[in-house]
């Protein structure tokens, strides 16, 4: 009976969130079709990019495992998007050439791939979402496009289109490996990760980046590094936020996309604070038997990530420069603090004999970032609720913001080669 009523209040949040915070899409999916479901949905956002990667996942076993994708052809409205509207044109008569076209309603075309000329064996389609025509706002960017995307693979799978309960959203540029659908199976993830699938609400895919030109490759080799460096920092600090927030390797759960009310709307870093947001749900699971390959590329679409700190790293290496990243030094003092809270709640009504305890510089980061206004709020908190409020503020943007302060008062950056020969993880 418990388990029902948690079913029936987890599709009660889903209809709220989807009724009153989805993208106006949605409400296009009242036709859609009955007679057509799925096992899995794959939403990708699509700016600039030709159908080879639509080809590519025909051509692979994916498209025979009944898979929904979710194709969001995107271009912000401004110049830069103006520049290259010829593209999103270009893709998606591409894409509707591709298929028989099964289903339309406002900006949304459902195109079956079944029996493709490329593939006999598909029996996937997809959902052409056309956000070029009526451009997204550029400050919006790839969040919003991500958004629409997992808002329309949510409202399906509560009409009962889509069977999985995960959301997968990748990218264009990635390889997706055959495993992919069948790794996040419930079956599959309660045996290799236990107890941790109980409270499973995202996943994180290995990964790799390449490409045929050596410098774009080496460059993009060290930005990996670096994101793997990041990460087990992160881990040796014991903080509960060490996962990549990388948009092209991510699943997450529907229930908990709609709880934490989805993607958020920004031109860069939308993954990031997505799975801020559901960490503090549950478990964000690392998979490391699915390895996504990525094309390394270069990019000036978002303003920041991958694509620009590639280009920032050839430009450092053509001027001899080194590519320097966090002192390793930060994420010992990451562990101290993170170990310190522990004792935290009984020093609430004088934090100042707290912080002594703790080496200078962290006293001054985490004044800095505002513990002590934190302290104040909970004055009343039990130990329990103390120590819970203490990790959901102390989050993965905190934790950030506590490094970046770190730097600040001296532990700057150093070359990437010191910090990994230097780091005790």
């Amino acid at each position: 009976m418990a388990n029902v009523n948690i079913a029936a209040q987890l599709e009660k949040t889903c209809s709220k969130y989807l009724a009153h915070y989805a993208e106006q899409e949605v409400a296009s999916l009242v036709s859609f079709p009955k007679q057509f479901d799925y096992q899995h949905v794959l939403v990708i956002p699509a700016f600039q990019e030709s159908v080879q990667f639509i080809e590519r996942f025909i051509a692979s076993s994916l498209a025979e495992q009944q898979c929904l994708l979710i194709v969001v052809v995107n271009q912000p409205d401004s110049d830069f998007g103006q520049q290259h509207s010829q593209v999103q044109v270009d893709l998606e008569r591409d894409i509707l050439a591709l298929g028989l076209m099964l289903w339309q309603q406002d900006n949304l075309r459902l195109v079956s791939l079944v029996n493709s000329s490329i593939n006999p064996q598909s029996n996937s389609a997809v959902l052409l979402v056309n956000r070029y025509t009526q451009p997204i706002p550029a400050e919006q960017g790839v969040g919003l496009a991500r958004k629409i995307g997992a808002d329309l693979a949510a409202d399906l799978f509560l009409r009962g289109r889509i069977v999985s309960p995960w959301i997968h959203s990748s990218d264009a540029d990635a390889h997706l490996p055959d495993n992919y659908f069948s790794a996040h199976s419930t079956e599959n993830i309660a045996v290799t990760h236990l107890v941790e699938a109980k409270i499973a609400v995202a996943t994180c895919c290995n990964f790799y980046h390449h490409s045929e030109q050596p410098k774009i490759h080496q460059a993009n080799k060290l930005y990996e590094t670096a994101l793997r460096y990041y990460v087990a920092g992160l881990h040796f600090a014991q903080s509960p936020y060490a996962y990549f927030t990388i948009g092209s390797i991510l699943s997450f759960d529907i229930y908990a996309y709609c709880q934490v009310r989805g993607f958020p709307k920004r031109s860069a870093g939308e993954d990031f604070y997505l799975l801020n947001k559901l960490a503090k749900l549950g478990t964000v699971l690392y998979i490391p038997e699915v390895t996504i390959k990525l094309d390394a590329r270069p990019s000036e679409r978002v303003p920041f990530g991958t694509g620009p700190a590639v280009k920032s790293i050839i430009t450092l290496t053509e001027q001899a420069r080194d590519y320097t990243y966090y002192n390793p030094k930060v994420f010992i003092e990451l562990k101290t603090c993170l170990l310190a809270f522990d004792s935290l709640w009984q020093y609430r009504d004088e934090p100042q004999i707290w912080l002594k305890f703790l080496p200078t510089i962290t006293q001054q980061a985490l004044e800095n970032i505002g513990v002590l206004s934190f302290i104040t709020k909970q004055q009343k908190a039990s130990k329990a609720q103390f120590d819970k409020q203490l990790i959901v503020w102390f989050d993965s943007f905190k934790t950030l913001k506590f490094i970046h302060a770190l730097r600040e008062l001296g532990l700057n950056n150093i070359p990437l080669e010191q910090a990994l020969a230097k780091a005790p993880f």
